[in-house]
C-alpha cells in the first residue's frame, strides 16, 4: 500500500503539463476481424490511460465505474480508497476518443477521516439519482471487500458516499455476505428497476457448488444462485442493468496461459434462479489483447463502459472500453442455476 498523499480538504486536480507519457492514447483490444467476430456486441473504442498523470495522481488499481448522465461525468474507485472523476469525448459516431481527468478525492467516513487501508478495499459502484434530470443529488453507493478490523471497523460491507467521496450514511453488512472468501466478497452491485439494488458475490460462498454464486438485494429480501462460466477460475467481477436483465462481466485468469473476459446476460427469476446467456466471450489466447475487467457502468441505450484494474503492475495495462449490446433473441436459455 502506497503513503496517502492526498490533502486533507481539498481534492488532488489534475494539472497539465507539456508531454505524452501521462496522458490516455487510443488502442484496441483486438484487431477489426475479431472485432466484428461478436454480433451480440459492436464496439465503439478503447482508451488506455497511464499508470499516473504528470502530478503524480495514481491511476491504477480501478475496479469500478459509474456514468453520472446528469452531470456528465465518469466516476472511478480504486481498490486502495481513491474516487476518481473525469469526462469523456466521444466523436460524431459514438467512439470513445478521449479522458480528461478532474479530480481525486480519497474515500472518507461519516466522521471526514480518510480510510484506513484495512477499510478502503472498494470493489463495486453504482450511482442513485444519476440520470432523473436533477443536478447535485448523485449518490455513490460502493460495495467493499477485505477483512474485518478488531474494533469491527472495514471488512466486506456496502455505503453510500457523496460524489466528493465521504460517506454520506453508515456501512451496511447484509446477510448476503454470509460465508464469503477471502477477497472473494461483495464486487458487484447494480440498481435494477423492479428489485433496487443487487449484489453479487465474486466467489461461491462457503459450501457452494464450485462454480455458482450468489447475487442478493441488498435489502436482503432476496436472494438467487448464479451459474459462473465453465473456464477455470471465473469469477463475477461486476454488473448492470440491461433492458430489465443484468449484463455480467466475468474474468477467468489462469496464468500463464490465458485471461479471459466474458459478457454475460442474466435473467433473475421469482424463485431464486438465474437463465443466463452468452454474449461475448474474449479470451487473450485467440489474440484479444484484454486485461483483467473489473468495472462496469451503463451510458446510455445499450451502451456500456468497462475498466480494467492494473493491479498497479507494470505487466498489466488499465483499460477503458466502450461497446453497445446489439438486439438479441430475449429468449435466454444456455445455462441455469435454480
Amino acid at each position: 500500500m502506497p503513503p496517502r498523499f492526498f490533502s486533507v480538504l481539498l481534492p488532488i486536480t489534475v494539472a497539465w503539463l507539456t508531454g505524452c507519457s501521462a496522458t490516455p492514447h487510443r488502442t484496441a483490444i483486438a484487431p477489426a476481424d475479431l472485432l466484428a467476430s461478436t454480433p451480440n456486441i459492436e464496439w465503439c473504442g478503447t482508451l488506455s490511460l497511464p499508470g499516473e498523470w504528470q502530478d503524480g495522481t495514481p491511476v491504477g488499481g480501478l475496479s469500478g465505474l459509474g456514468w453520472d448522465e446528469d452531470e456528465a461525468m465518469l466516476f472511478l474507485i480504486s481498490d486502495r480508497g481513491w474516487l476518481h472523476r473525469a469526462r469523456l469525448t466521444f466523436d460524431g459516431s459514438g467512439e470513445l476518443r478521449d479522458y480528461e481527468p478532474l479530480d481525486t478525492y480519497p474515500l472518507r467516513g461519516e466522521d471526514g477521516a480518510i480510510l484506513a487501508s484495512a477499510e478502503s478495499d472498494a470493489e463495486a459502484l453504482t450511482l442513485e439519482n444519476a440520470n432523473d434530470g436533477v443536478r447535485g443529488n448523485t449518490q455513490l453507493v460502493i460495495g467493499f471487500e477485505g477483512v474485518m478490523t478488531d474494533n469491527g471497523e472495514g471488512g466486506a460491507r456496502w455505503q453510500r458516499f457523496l460524489p466528493s467521496g465521504i460517506a454520506s450514511a453508515p456501512a451496511n453488512r447484509p446477510e448476503g455476505l454470509s460465508g464469503i472468501q477471502a477477497n472473494g466478497g461483495l464486487e458487484a452491485i447494480a440498481l435494477l428497476p423492479g428489485h433496487g439494488l443487487v449484489g453479487g458475490i465474486e466467489n461461491p460462498p462457503d459450501d457452494w457448488p464450485e462454480k455458482v454464486t450468489r447475487l442478493f438485494t441488498l435489502d436482503d429480501r432476496q436472494a438467487w444462485r448464479y451459474p459462473l462460466a465453465d473456464n477455470a477460475n471465473s469469477a463475477l467481477t461486476a454488473m448492470e442493468s440491461l433492458g430489465g436483465d443484468l449484463l455480467t462481466l466475468e474474468r477467468a485468469y489462469t496464468p500463464p496461459a490465458s485471461i479471459v473476459i466474458r459478457l454475460r446476460r442474466a435473467h433473475l427469476d421469482d424463485d431464486g434462479g438465474v437463465e443466463v446467456s452468452e454474449l461475448a466471450r474474449l479470451s487473450s489466447s485467440n489474440g484479444w489483447s484484454v486485461d483483467n475487467f473489473e468495472g462496469l457502468t451503463h451510458i446510455g441505450e445499450h451502451r456500456y463502459l468497462m475498466v480494467s484494474d492494473d493491479n498497479f503492475s507494470l505487466r498489466q495495462r488499465t483499460l477503458l472500453t466502450c461497446f453497445a449490446v446489439k438486439d438479441i433473441d430475449p429468449k435466454l436459455n444456455d445455462s441455469r442455476a435454480g
